[in-house]
């Protein structure tokens, strides 16, 4: 990793805070409904994520370039020690983005390589959000949602990788959304399904599948 790397003192009490429990859940539930029996988990954090997995009896190998957060296995994302397809399903969020974008392909191209099914991701979001809620009668609620890139996208600001080791992030200067979702599509990957967190829209998660076979 090039860089801040967040160790075990970084995921206090703060960095949870209040809303971040609904990213939490919002990685649970997309895990859920895909099934798997293994799951591979790229950076541990808190812990939080790979204990609820667990408890609902899913084998999950944590892999992490941090030792103090105590990983299965103490690797780079990037260069991996499983062999092909070894998981059901790989969970990687609020990590790529401490790498440098050019690395961003080569993490996701070994993601895929190491899992049979889906990828998990989700990455930090600086496009507008705007979010529209109705409740009506008998119909209940109903919420729409949608993003707008900035009309002038600024640069990353340079706190943002000292105080949190963030090299870029969707909709600063130079990484728009578009370049995001070309990078994934070149890795081999194709979007599922992409959202952001109503309580957290920094958060924007990803469902990818794999497209081919190599």
């Amino acid at each position: 990793m090039n860089g801040f790397v967040p160790n075990r003192s970084h995921y206090d009490a703060e960095y949870v805070g209040a809303t971040r429990v609904f990213s939490y859940a919002h990685v649970l539930a997309a895990v859920n409904t895909l099934h798997p029996r293994t799951v591979l988990e790229i950076g541990v954090g808190t812990g939080i994520v790979s204990d609820a997995l667990r408890r609902l009896g899913i084998a999950v190998t944590t892999v992490d370039v941090e030792p103090s957060v105590c990983p299965d296995v103490l690797a780079d994302v990037r260069r991996m020690p499983f062999e092909d397809q070894s998981f059901d399903v790989a969970v990687c969020c609020q990590v790529l983005e401490h790498l440098p974008f050019e690395d961003f392909g080569d993490a996701l191209r070994e993601l895929r390589r190491v899992t049979r099914g889906q990828l998990v991701l989700s990455l930090p979001d600086q496009d507008r959000y705007f979010e529209l809620t109705v409740r009506l009668p008998k119909l209940g609620c109903r919420t729409v949602a949608w993003s707008l890139p900035r009309l002038r996208p600024r640069p990353l600001p340079p706190a943002r990788f000292a105080e949190m080791g963030h090299h870029w992030e969707i909709g600063v200067r130079g990484t728009p959304r578009r370049r995001v979702l070309g990078t994934i599509i070149a890795a081999g990957s194709r979007v599922q399904r992409t959202w952001r967190v109503p309580e957290l829209p920094w958060h924007r998660f990803f469902v990818l599948e794999r497209v081919g076979n190599g």
